[in-house]
């Protein structure tokens, strides 16, 4: 599992992109992922621009899961907030052959949202998740996305992750 330190300041947004220090496979890049899916018979949809961020770059989730911290200092959030995770979404063409694959998030350890891929269904992009008020622990939360324990190699990446006020209209 990726850890993170608490020394650290959060943000309220995270743009996953080239970080100094990570293995080659820790990343991946639009047209890499694309090559990777074309091979797969998937599709695979474009980093999302809804909060301005889109860099086609993005940070792959290892079998062990990968955890972030966000923080709300610079937002009023008083009553609920929404976080909003744009992660790699790869659609079956009909000649693929097709793993169901699930993505389990937590928050601060505890289980908030299942995410699931199947050959005939997919999730939306971005994925909203409300989180309340009092799930926040001194004006922050740990995100930790979790493959399914069957899952093999580095199928899931996140492109960013937003926690935001208002709920996104666009959905």
């Amino acid at each position: 599992m990726t850890e993170i330190s608490s020394e650290e300041i959060p943000k309220s947004f995270i743009d996953f992109g080239i970080e100094s220090g990570l293995l080659t496979e820790d990343m991946a890049t639009f047209p890499e992922l694309k090559t990777w899916a074309l091979y797969q018979f998937y599709d695979l949809e474009n980093d999302s621009s809804a909060f301005g961020l889109e860099d086609q770059t993005c940070r792959m989730i290892p079998e062990t899961g990968f955890k972030f911290l966000l923080g709300k200092e610079k937002l009023e959030g008083k009553g609920r907030m929404y976080l909003y995770l744009d992660l790699t979404k790869f659609t079956p063409q009909p000649r693929a052959r097709f793993k169901s694959r699930k993505l389990s998030i937590f928050i601060n350890g505890k289980p908030k949202k299942e995410i699931f891929i199947h050959k005939k269904s997919n999730f939306k992009n971005p994925v909203e998740i409300p989180i309340e008020s009092s799930e926040f622990e001194e004006s922050r939360i740990v995100v930790e996305l979790l493959p399914s324990k069957n899952d093999r190699g580095r199928f899931w990446g996140i492109w960013d992750a937003f926690l935001v006020e208002d709920r996104l209209k666009e959905r």
